[in-house]
């Protein structure tokens, strides 16, 4: 009977091998947040559901693309130079004038024009995709820095239309009112570019060629595939999606700069990894990716939520589950090599018999785990903590105020554990005070108008722009930021991370920041 039941679950795992990693990178998914929906009660409201979604697209598009590569055996670490890139050279064309519309259609062409040069570099001229598209990923950054040192602002309308816009939900939204679960048109181009992607994998020659590539390269040229064709296409379609999700980025974001997405290609790399593709090529699903990013994202929400951990936890985290999946298919690898056995006496037999071989595997990954949980134990409540933010200094913000600054802006924490607060005055004068002293700095009257028209037009005075408070990790900023602006003041306070703040307050922290970085270089 044992036997029996042995070759049964032998034989359908064998069958169903390939589905292995997805279906457990989805399960993970969905223990992980039926977890944090369980003891944390915001989890449970379907807007956080929603916002995992709406805070990642350019997450969820770029990991489209650096599926199709690994699908083949290759590697493409120029993702985040491309997206720094795109939103540096999208924000420099629209502050020039340039038709909006235009631009996303050049971003698009650059990052294909770069992925097809990665993808002769690697096919025709033997280049390792490793060293090729490294070597993209520093002219894409120096680029950045090339045409601007600081963060390039977008006010462009078109591109504030494509970030602000709402789709209610229907059944769960009040379309009177026009309150309730939402996604923005980001998330509907996400769903889009899946859709078309699993088609093009699944349903297309130029998919089926792929995997027979990552398969077997040189089987796929004696069936007469165009191979070549194909691997450089993939790369040109690699570059396609990282400068699409550099457009969804920069509209996100609302500006451009050359430190964005800066190790982005280590996270697309780990999210397809664990939506079950191969790292050797051949096996792996487009669906498999979406789940593996989303379990990333819902990691890092999850730490951030706890507050007890600082938010170096998700790489440790995200770099675990990585691990642990690249042993997955190791130990599938290797069972595909000796399947021969496992039909003889089935999977039971099988680990039995190479019990010393795999031992060693178990061991090292169980100790990993360990490690990882015995540092979770011992640090949680001491050194996870890098940085315990000090109380707010609510009075001297009010007073700054009271004072006639028509602008306020605490940011207090963070890696570095800063307390600084910054009043703008309509005369252009910005004081600095870091606890310590007191700076002024100068700037003009025109900027701080511009400043202020901007925060305005990004929606400061709806009810969009509200209070986002949580505890703060270790990592975290707390912000308050309060604008007076023809005669109505508006305070808002948030911590940094998450999926609870709108984007639109993190397009004004960056208005601000792009004045400040300016101002302050020299101090």
């Amino acid at each position: 009977m044992n036997k029996n039941l042995g070759a049964i679950i032998s034989n359908t795992i064998s069958s169903n091998r390939r589905y292995i990693p997805l279906f457990t990178t989805a399960t993970l998914f969905i223990i992980t947040y039926a977890l944090g929906a369980l003891f944390f009660e915001g989890m449970r409201e379907p807007q956080i559901f929603l916002n995992l979604f709406r805070t990642s697209p350019f997450l969820l598009i770029a990991a489209v693309g650096g599926t199709f590569v690994i699908l083949t055996g290759g590697i493409d670490l120029s993702v985040g130079g491309v997206i720094a890139l795109t939103t540096v050279v999208s924000a420099a064309l629209l502050r020039a004038g340039w038709n909006p519309w235009v631009v996303m259609l050049l971003m698009l062409l650059m990052g294909v024009a770069i992925g097809t040069s990665i993808g002769y570099l690697v096919t025709y001229l033997k280049v390792q995709p490793f060293i090729a598209t490294l070597v993209f990923l520093w002219i894409g950054r120096g680029l950045c820095f090339f045409i601007s040192d600081n963060s390039i602002a977008i006010t462009n309308p078109t591109y504030k239309l494509l970030s602000q816009t709402r789709i209610l939900i229907p059944g769960l939204s009040d379309p009177v009112t026009k309150t309730g679960p939402f996604i923005s048109l980001l998330v509907v181009l996400v769903i889009v570019v899946y859709a078309l992607a699993i088609y093009l994998a699944h349903y297309t020659r130029f998919g089926r060629t792929i995997y027979a590539i990552g398969d077997n390269e040189e089987s796929a040229r004696l069936m007469g595939l165009k191979v070549n064709a194909t691997k450089v296409g993939v790369y040109a379609l690699c570059g396609f999606f990282s400068a699409l999700a550099g457009i969804t980025y920069s509209i996100y974001i609302g500006s451009g700069h050359g430190l964005y997405a800066q190790g982005f290609e280590l996270s697309v790399i780990a999210s397809v990894v664990m939506g079950g593709t191969m790292l050797s090529g051949g096996v792996g699903y487009v669906l498999g990716t979406l789940f593996g990013v989303l379990l990333l994202v819902v990691t890092q929400t999850l730490i951030q939520a706890t507050g007890q951990l600082s938010s170096w936890w998700t790489n440790i985290v995200v770099g675990g589950l990585t691990l642990v999946f690249i042993g997955v298919q190791s130990l599938l690898a290797y069972n595909h090599g000796r399947k021969g056995l496992a039909r003889k006496g089935g999977i039971l037999l099988f680990l039995q018999r190479n019990r010393k071989t795999l031992a060693p595997v178990g061991t090292t990954l169980g100790l990993i785990v360990l490690v990882i949980a015995g540092f979770g134990i011992l640090f949680q409540n001491s050194t996870t903590l890098t940085c315990q933010p000090k109380p707010l200094r609510e009075s001297l913000f009010e007073t700054y105020m009271d004072k006639g600054a028509i602008i306020c802006y605490e940011r207090n924490g963070g890696p570095h554990c800063v307390d600084e607060i910054y009043a703008f005055y309509p005369d252009g004068t910005i004081i600095w005070d870091t606890g310590d002293e007191s700076i002024e700095i100068k700037t003009t009257k025109n900027e701080i108008d511009s400043l202020l028209n901007g925060i305005n037009q990004l929606g400061w005075y709806t009810d969009e722009l509200y209070s986002t408070w949580h505890t703060p990790c270790g990592q975290c900023y707390i912000y308050i930021i309060g604008v007076l602006y023809q005669g109505q003041l508006k305070t808002i306070k948030a911590v940094d991370g998450g999926t609870d703040a709108p984007n639109e307050y993190w397009q004004i922290v960056t208005l601000i920041n792009g004045i400040l970085s300016r101002k302050t270089s020299g101090h």
